[in-house]
C-alpha cells in the first residue's frame, strides 16, 4: 500500500491511495465503482469525495490536477500558488497565508495573498 501522509492534520490518519490488491486495474468488488476515482499510478485509488478536494490524496496530484482529472478553480477559501508543500498541489487555504511560513514556491502566500 503506498503511504502519502502518514498522519493527518490535527493528528488524525489522513487518507492515502490504496494498492489494487488484485493487480493493475482491479478495484475491491464490494465497491461500487462509482466510489472509486483512480489515481495516475494504474496501481493505485482513492475514495471519489477524496478527489478535487485541494489535498494531495494520489500522491502525484493526479487526483487535483488535469489530464486525469477535471477540477475547479481554487474556492474562496484557497489561494492559487505553485504549492511547496506536498499535502497541496495547485492551491493551499488561504489560512496558510501571512503565517511567516513559505508554503509557495514564489513566496506569493507570505506577499500577495490578502490572508484568511
Amino acid at each position: 500500500m503506498n503511504k502519502v501522509f502518514p498522519q493527518g492534520e490535527n493528528g488524525y490518519a489522513a487518507a492515502e491511495p490504496k494498492a489494487h490488491p488484485g493487480g493493475e486495474g482491479d478495484v475491491p468488488q464490494s465497491l461500487p465503482h462509482f466510489l472509486v476515482a483512480h489515481c495516475g499510478d494504474p496501481a493505485s485509488w482513492i475514495y471519489s469525495d477524496q478527489k478535487c478536494d485541494g489535498t494531495n490524496n494520489c500522491g502525484d496530484c493526479s487526483d487535483e490536477l488535469s489530464p486525469v482529472t477535471v477540477c475547479p478553480p481554487c474556492g474562496p477559501g484557497w489561494w492559487r500558488c505553485p504549492s511547496t508543500f506536498f499535502k497541496y498541489c495547485d492551491c493551499i487555504p488561504r489560512h496558510l497565508c501571512r503565517d511567516h511560513v513559505q508554503h509557495c514556491s514564489d513566496w506569493s502566500d507570505e506577499y500577495a495573498c490578502p490572508g484568511p
